[in-house]
This record gives structure tokens, sequence and C-alpha cells, in this order.
């Protein structure tokens, strides 16, 4: 593993880069002399390993270029909407897998997976578009002039939206892999153009990209009969940690295993799972996975309980190396705020977290740092400064050489941070409940619920049938 890790570059240094790379004597396809293939293995945080190819031919002057995976699938398949609203975003860096679907819905346009990746931007794919297009159209012209004047015509379409003519329209990449990327120029801020989806894959996807899903489905019934098993088990209850006991005190804690579909392989993996009670606050839900078959893993912390019916915003002012070590619960449906550093994280950014205040500033660099593609000695140097302004910030604030304030806003009531003044109150910390927009629910999903009467309408519906 340690061998296979050396040989890939770190993007941040072009240096490395310049040392890595690998020219090898390769055939033309295009006139069958010798060419020379420069290849360069790269580890991008985001996407794990890529190989960069590129040929050329000195002889015929054929050039060649060829992005390939070079590591093992995302945990999830990816869907990135992009709304393209002006020129600026035509620059944004994209890295497009092999198995990469791009879609532009107001054409109606799809470009199905070449089973070749690229590095391109949003301009550089719709030209490629128009000219894979153009390649054929005099042949048409002769052979199919129906054909030929349709395309014809779809080509106009696709130069109005690259001259900026139609704005705005809706870019898209459907990645089964997992591995695809599109730019945000506003971090470490959110991208209000960009919406970015994680699914599930289909045995469909997986047959596709060359993995089999037969073993995943071979034994669904005994997964059913573990699943039947598992309910049982939580009604007796036998899972339960508390936190306020000490571990020797709590005879009964323990969690509960049991088999699950890998959401990456479909093969099955072990998922663990305990419920776990915090002090004063709600019960949590630790959840933890790892498929031996491809190494895949995860963990989760999730509330368990029912919805609270309003929303909560819990201010902290962050003064003392105290207030930095304050245990904190941020669920998946809170927002955080830092106004200081002018950082907002939407709902869902970095899942559930049981950590400290600091452990959450730290999580929050580490992703920016580690998890950005386009941080290296070759970016836009505004946006380098930028950048580095920033986390320089975050290391200010850490060290506590500024006070600062932290906001959740938690429109589920999920979150929340500790108070060592218990029963007294926090003089740190304002906490109040506010009434969730018809976004915030449409968000949780309670604009499609429906429970007033629900007993009653199924009674009434089964005496209709009747």
């Amino acid at each position: 593993m340690e061998e296979n890790t050396q040989m890939f570059a770190d993007i941040k240094s072009d240096q490395e880069l310049k040392k890595k790379a690998m020219v090898i004597e390769s055939m033309c396809i295009n006139c069958e002399e010798n060419g020379k293939t420069t290849l360069l293995m790269v580890t991008i945080p985001m996407f794990k390993q890529i190989i960069l190819m590129s040929f050329c031919c000195e002889t015929c002057g054929y050039r060649n270029s060829e992005v390939q995976f070079g590591g093992k699938l995302n945990d999830y398949a990816s869907r990135i909407t992009l709304k393209v609203k002006d020129i600026s975003d035509f620059k944004r860096d994209c890295v497009k897998s092999e198995h990469c679907t791009i879609r532009i819905s107001e054409l109606d346009l799809e470009i199905p997976s070449s089973g070749k990746g690229s590095v391109n931007t949003i301009e550089g794919f719709l030209m490629n578009a128009v000219q894979d297009l153009e390649s054929d159209q005099e042949e048409r012209k002769v052979k199919i002039p129906e054909m030929f004047e349709k395309i014809k015509n779809f080509i106009e379409k696709l130069n109005k939206l690259i001259e900026g003519k139609a704005f705005p329209f809706t870019f898209i990449f459907e990645d089964p892999s997992g591995n695809s990327f599109i730019k945000n120029p506003y971090a470490p801020h959110n991208d209000p153009n960009l919406h970015i989806e994680k699914i599930s894959r289909t045995k469909e996807q997986l047959e596709a990209m060359g993995y089999s899903a037969e073993n995943a489905i071979m034994n669904i019934n005994q997964e059913q009969m573990d699943t039947q098993k598992v309910e049982r088990i939580i009604q007796l209850d036998a899972h339960r940690v508390d936190f306020s006991k000490p571990l020797t005190e709590d005879v009964k804690g323990e969690s509960l295993v049991f088999k699950v579909p890998c959401h990456s392989c479909g093969l099955e993996g072990e998922q663990k799972m305990c419920s776990t009670s915090i002090p004063y606050f709600k019960e949590l839900i630790i959840m933890s996975f790892l498929c031996g078959f491809c190494g895949s893993k995860s963990t989760e912390v999730k509330p368990g309980g029912e919805m609270s019916a309003l929303g909560r915003k819990i201010v902290l002012k962050v003064e003392t190396q105290d207030d930095l070590r304050r245990d904190i619960y941020k669920s998946e449906t809170c927002f955080v705020e830092i106004p200081e550093l002018e950082l907002e994280l939407q709902a869902g950014t970095l899942g559930g977290v049981y950590t400290t205040v600091e452990g959450l500033l730290e999580k929050i660099q580490d992703n920016l740092v580690e998890n950005n593609p386009f941080v290296g000695d070759s970016v836009d140097p505004m946006f380098k400064v930028n950048m580095d302004k920033f986390i320089e910030n975050i290391n200010k604030i850490r060290n506590l050489e500024s006070k600062f304030v932290i906001i959740f806003r938690d429109i589920g009531d999920n979150s929340f941070i500790q108070n060592p003044y218990f029963p007294n109150n926090d003089p740190r910390v304002i906490s109040e409940t506010f009434e969730r927009t018809f976004e915030d629910n449409e968000e949780l999903g309670i604009n499609d619920m429906k429970v007033e009467n629900y007993g009653e309408q199924l009674e009434n519906n089964e005496v209709n049938k009747n």
C-alpha cells in the first residue's frame, strides 16, 4: 500500500508533479509511427487518485489526452447541478470521470459517458460537444439531409450558450462512481449556484462500471430475517449506553451488529449501531459501517426520538480555552455560522458530528485544505490568497488570538452545546426557539406528511373498498 501511495504525486506541489511525470514511447494510432505518452499519477484528496495521460506524435502532429481514475469508487454516486448564470461560470474547473454523464436540461441534451475522463471547464465541455456534432455534418448533408438540418439547429442553440446569449441554464454531472467535481469559486463559503447530491448506486450502474452485484442479492431473505431480529432486540433496549454513568455501571451497554449491502460495491458489509443517552439532551444513535470486500467505511451520528415542533438557535460566545473544549453535537439539519470568519455552513455539511468547539473548527479546516483539489501552486492567485487568509483566520480563533461567536441554527432542534454551569444558566450561551418556515419544513419533508385523522382515513378507505 505504501509503494502504491508513493507512486502518486501531490497536486499541491508543481515541483513534485514534474519529478513524478513519466514519458514512454508508444505507437501513434494515426500514422503508426512512434510517439511519446506522458503519464502522471496524481493524488487529489477529493477523488483519491487519478492518472493523467497525454500523447504527442512528432511525425504527424496527432495529440490526445485522457484522465483515468486510479483509486477506488467513492462511497456514493453523485449528481452535481450547477446553475450557469454568467460568463464567469464558464471558467469553472471541472473533473469528469470516465463514468460521468453530462446533461443540460434546457436543451434536453445528454452526453453519455465515453469511458474517458477529462479535466476541463464548463465552456470546454460545451465546445467539445459542438466539435463532436460538427465532425460528421458533411456526410449527413449528403446522406441524411433531414438529420443534418436538425443537428445544425441544435448546434446553433449550443453556440448561443457558449456566446452567453442563453443565460441561465442548468449543467449537470451524473456520476455513478461519485468521482466528478465542479469547482466552487466562493470556497470556503457556500456556492449558491451549486448543488451536490449523494445517491445510492443501482445494480445496473455497478455492472456498467465492471462490478458484480450478484453476491449482494444472494442472501436477501437472510438479511430480512436479520432485520427482524434487530427490531426485536431494539424493543428490548439492550443496546442503550448512558453517558451519565461510568461504563462499569452500564452493564447493558453493547452495540448491535448486522449485515447490510455496501453502498459502494453492493456486497455484504458490517453495520454497528448503538443508542446513547446525552445528559440533559436527547438520545443519539451512533452508526459505523465497514465493508471487508472493498474497504469502504463510514460513521454517522443521528438524533433519536420524535421531531421537535420548533427549530432552535444557539449562540455561543467563545472567550476562553474552556469554551473551546465544550462538547457539542451538530446534527445534519443544523446550519453553522461564524460571523468573524464570514463563514456559513449549510445543513448537511460535515454530516452529524459529536465533538468539541475546537474539534469542529479543525474539521472545517481539514475539509477545506485536504478535500479541495484546486488549491495547489498553479491555482488562480486571488483564490489562493483568499483561501490562505481564511485558513490563517481559523488558526487565529483556534488559538484564541481573538474572541468569536459560533451560531447553531437547527431547524430540527437536534443540536446542542454543553452547559458546564448546569443547572445554572450559561452566561455565554443564548438559546431560543423559532418557528420553522415553509422551506425549512420542505427540507425536513414535513410538508408531505399527513398525520391528522390518519387512522380514521384508513378505516374509511377500507369501508369504501368493501
